[in-house]
């Protein structure tokens, strides 16, 4: 790579997933407009993913190795410290990017009036048989965070989302909010709350009239699926500074209820309705959401899932 520093640093970690880890290189090397390097760091000893990486021939490509295992919250920012954008762009090695995005979220941040702004963008949620375009809604004007994500105006999922892969925002917020590396699970929600609560920051969508990006929510091995829900119930205790009562009602009666309706855990839908309450009254979107995932059959859930998109 020459000395020009590049407009914007791509940072993907991976851990045993050659074949996905090249698809997301090539749809970010791909990307026309601002000048750009991808960064991969694996996590960990993954010769597969270096060996399938170095058959690409691209000087853009630069592979950054901890030399250990290191979590995927300290991957990603031992790829932001080796970064030369001005902008970093997230992007997981599951997931891919649709033409034109860097382009869309770069216009959306010249154009806002936030110094420090985090741009996003919608995204299809894809699985085996079929996607969805979310989030279905974008946040209110002055909306908190944790509100837009955590809080339904309807019980389907996709409501209000930010997904990883969909980030871009200026390196200098990156240096100042690290991803926590104690943090083992909602790693890029922590970030994104605590970001947000940076001065001069706030959520832009760009261009969402349309997709920009791909999440492969299939049943893949991952972080986010590991645990029991009373982690989940955990980590948000542990972070009522960052969101209100009514988020954290929220967020209690979706991510644990989602978690302990397919670990079989009956006992938990009268124990999360009890926590969800000591936060706040739930809204009706909330508590229609915990009755759907311990009561409805898989199939009627996605039938009403798609009913709605």
């Amino acid at each position: 790579m020459n000395g020009i520093a590049p407009e914007i640093s791509v940072v993907i970690p991976t851990y045993g997933r050659p074949d996905m880890v090249l698809e997301a290189v090539g749809s970010a090397l791909a990307q026309a407009g601002p000048s750009l390097e991808v960064i991969v760091v694996p996590d960990g000893d993954d010769p597969a993913a270096i060996a399938a990486l170095g058959r690409l021939d691209d000087p853009r490509l630069r592979i950054v190795r901890p030399g250990a295992h290191v979590g995927n919250a300290e991957a990603r920012n031992r790829g932001i410290r080796a970064a030369r954008g001005d902008w970093i762009a997230l992007l997981d090695d599951d997931d891919l990017w649709l033409p034109g995005k860097l382009a869309a979220q770069m216009a959306a941040a010249r154009d806002s009036a936030l110094p420090r702004p985090i741009v996003t963008c919608r995204f299809l949620a894809r699985n085996d048989t079929e996607e969805f375009l979310w989030p279905r809604r974008l946040p209110a004007r002055g909306e908190p965070t944790g509100d837009y994500l955590f809080r339904r105006r309807q019980p389907p999922t996709g409501d209000g989302a930010v997904q990883t892969s969909t980030i871009l925002a200026p390196r200098a917020l990156f240096e100042e909010v690290f991803f926590d590396p104690d943090c083992k699970r909602f790693v890029d929600i922590d970030w994104l709350l605590r970001a947000t609560r940076a001065a001069g920051t706030g959520l832009v969508f760009a261009a969402p009239e349309r997709p920009w990006s791909v999440w492969r929510m299939d049943d893949r091995d991952r972080i986010s699926m590991k645990g029991n829900w009373r982690d989940d119930v955990a980590w948000i205790d542990a972070r009522r500074d960052l969101v209100s009562d009514a988020a954290a009602s929220a967020f209690v009666l979706t991510l644990p209820s989602i978690r302990a309706a397919r670990q079989g855990d009956r006992r938990a839908f009268v124990t999360l309705l009890r926590k969800a309450r000591a936060f706040a009254r739930p809204g009706r979107a909330e508590l229609l959401f915990h009755l759907g995932n311990f009561v409805l059959p898989g199939r009627l859930k996605a039938l009403l899932a798609r009913a709605t998109r």
